[in-house]
């Protein structure tokens, strides 16, 4: 069944249309971004072999790895703030989950989701270390430790779960100040400390990336304008549409690495923006 014919969103990236999207913006500080397009994941671990148990009529999308050993679920809710994405081995021993709300930046967890199959690393990856060096301010409360991004407006922390089995968890908690000291929400995710920690790494490294990640119309959320900066980007619709290509096909080849652009890489934020709220 095609539909190619249809005004949809599943027209793009892979089979984008001429004038289906006329503009990529680039947006910064990325985590303000919003979701984009979910393929950026999916079809990724598709082409890496994972197998697709969706049901056909269900608004849901439902993978699993080669040899059965993890599960991922995207179901969206009604609440944005709610956990869309679940990821978790498809057994109940070394139990761990990695969860994302509507709003998170499919960047940010295709960064868990594509060293999932990385080897562990040698020694203890310093996470903390990694935001302090990127911007982020260190912020400590007893044994528990955090880390505010520059604009404020994401916190990085790990906290003991309120789960039966005690165990530490990496939240992230992004949201926007309001008058007389409240915030609102956009997005958060957790992630268990006995995730995979390279996967764990990939999350936390494309968290803290200064640059800016690309949107087209309609994906930037409400909820973040007056606290972003959005500029016209020189990437076309159709070499972003490439560039996705180009990553799935490097995924159907293991072992090779990961292509680079053939166009230009976005350019650093500008002076003036369109989205920009004074402070």
């Amino acid at each position: 069944m095609s539909h190619e014919r249809f005004y949809s969103r599943a027209n793009g990236p892979t089979l984008h249309r001429v004038n289906s999207v006329r503009w990529l913006d680039e947006v910064s500080p990325r985590h303000l971004a919003g979701g984009g397009d979910p393929r950026h994941v999916t079809e990724h671990l598709l082409a890496s072999g994972w197998s697709n148990h969706s049901v056909p009529g269900f608004p849901h999308v439902l993978l699993e790895s080669p040899g059965g050993r993890l599960h991922l679920t995207l179901e969206p809710q009604p609440d944005p703030h709610h956990a869309w994405w679940c990821i978790h081995p498809a057994e109940d021993r070394a139990w761990w989950s990695a969860q994302f709300g509507g709003h998170t930046p499919v960047e940010m967890i295709a960064g868990f989701t594509d060293a999932l199959d990385s080897p562990a690393p040698e020694h203890d990856v310093g996470l903390w270390d990694l935001a302090v060096h990127r911007g982020w301010t260190l912020l400590r409360n007893g044994k528990e430790k955090a880390a505010v991004s520059p604009d404020e407006t994401a916190l990085l922390s790990l906290v003991p779960s309120m789960s039966e089995a005690p165990q530490w968890r990496w939240t992230v908690q992004v949201s926007a100040p309001l008058p007389e000291g409240e915030r609102r929400r956009i997005w958060n995710a957790a992630v268990d400390e006995t995730a995979p920690a390279t996967a764990l790494a990939g999350f936390v490294t494309a968290l803290t990336e200064p640059g800016t990640l690309l949107r087209d119309e309609g994906q930037i959320p409400a909820l973040a304008f007056g606290y972003l900066d959005s500029q016209r980007s020189a990437v076309t619709p159709e070499q972003h549409r490439r560039r996705h290509l180009q990553r799935l096909e490097a995924a159907r080849r293991p072992g090779s690495p990961e292509p680079s652009p053939s166009v230009p890489p976005p350019s650093p934020p500008r002076s003036l923006s369109r989205h920009r709220k004074p402070r």
